[in-house]
């Protein structure tokens, strides 16, 4: 997700040298004897810089999803090549059997070619029949000769390939720890922050500006978007994970695919390639429910799900729960979101 345009709040470098007892606009509390600290950022100020760290979690959350995305498809092929390739060793095995018992047979009869044999144990009469007879079998044999080198080129190439994707898999693997490595960092930076708020403050910053509840009327809707938007209602009140995608925790674009999965409806897995794969459109007036709405940049960071009435649900950043949120501007989540645009499954 895009840093959000809030400018970072600075000043609590000089933390060694103050004790902030709480977050309030203009109070500081030092320890005796010092003589001067940075003032204590109001709460506002604390709820601007951990909704930008949110923003910058959840830009780091995609990349971790596109790569555990990308891994798990790199397996499915891996098992389909390892597959082929237990299909390819058996028949090979088979062919070179074949064609070994083929060997001992003419072994046995002294390692003479069938064609000579015939020229030379047949009567006059019989030899232009079985002779053709010998040359379907040399023929055999070349075919038999052509499978075996056709087939131990393909296994040869199924094995290259196996080995390729064995190293993008380990690569995709090592860029899934790099982005989870970046994703914890900015939600240590957030709980650090966290840390100097009062409990009840938590609780605001937390919040998200949303509820697990909406008294308001919601309009009604059929097929497979009915069923993606109860899917959504059913998990409110689920906890934030980033990389999840269900049934218990989710992470945003977690939770629309899983949305509509149950509707049947496979989409893309994160925010970035919902918005990239889906019909887009950018006017709110054409939102229906199960419409996805996208936030914050192009590429989106955020997505949530429409449910009607100007709502949506989703599941907003580390410290929340899938819950309601509301496009009208005065919102406060939306205050510190912008909508990138809109699609529809």
């Amino acid at each position: 997700m895009a840093s959000h345009r809030a400018p970072k709040v600075t000043g609590r470098a000089t933390a060694a040298a103050a004790t902030v007892v709480g977050v309030t606009a203009g109070t500081v509390a030092l320890l005796p004897g010092t003589s001067q600290a940075s003032p204590t950022p109001s709460l506002s100020q604390v709820k601007a810089e951990v909704q930008q760290l949110n923003n910058q979690a959840e830009q780091k959350t995609n990349a971790y999803d596109a790569a555990q995305e990308q891994y798990a498809q790199l397996q499915k092929k891996i098992d389909g090549l390892q597959a082929q390739i237990t299909q390819e060793q058996s028949a090979l095995d088979t062919l070179e059997s074949t064609m070994g018992l083929q060997a001992a047979a003419q072994y046995r009869n002294g390692g003479i070619s069938p064609t000579l044999q015939l020229a030379l144990n047949a009567s006059p009469e019989k030899y232009l029949s079985q002779a053709g007879i010998a040359s379907q079998q040399a023929d055999q044999e070349a075919v038999l000769m052509r499978s075996i080198t056709q087939e131990k080129a393909q296994l040869l190439q199924d094995k290259k390939n196996e080995a390729n994707a064995l190293q993008q898999q380990q690569a995709v693997l090592d860029q899934a720890k790099a982005a989870k490595t970046a994703v914890d960092a900015k939600l240590a930076e957030r709980k650090a922050l966290m840390s100097t708020l009062t409990a009840q403050q938590q609780q605001q910053v937390n919040s998200a500006g949303g509820t697990t509840t909406y008294t308001g009327a919601l309009p009604a809707t059929s097929g497979r978007a009915a069923m993606a938007v109860e899917y959504a209602k059913s998990k409110l009140g689920d906890s934030y994970v980033y990389g999840a995608t269900g049934p218990s925790y989710f992470d945003c674009s977690g939770l629309t695919m899983a949305a509509w999965a149950y509707a049947g409806v496979s989409i893309p897995r994160t925010s970035e390639e919902q918005f990239a794969g889906l019909s887009q459109f950018y006017s709110a007036s054409q939102l229906q429910p199960g419409d996805l709405i996208f936030f914050e940049g192009n590429p989106p960071g955020h997505v949530a799900i429409y449910v009607g009435n100007g709502m949506y649900i989703h599941a907003p950043h580390t410290g929340t729960v899938v819950q309601y949120g509301s496009l009208d501007p005065s919102s406060p989540y939306y205050g510190y979101m912008s909508v990138t645009g809109y699609a529809r499954v």
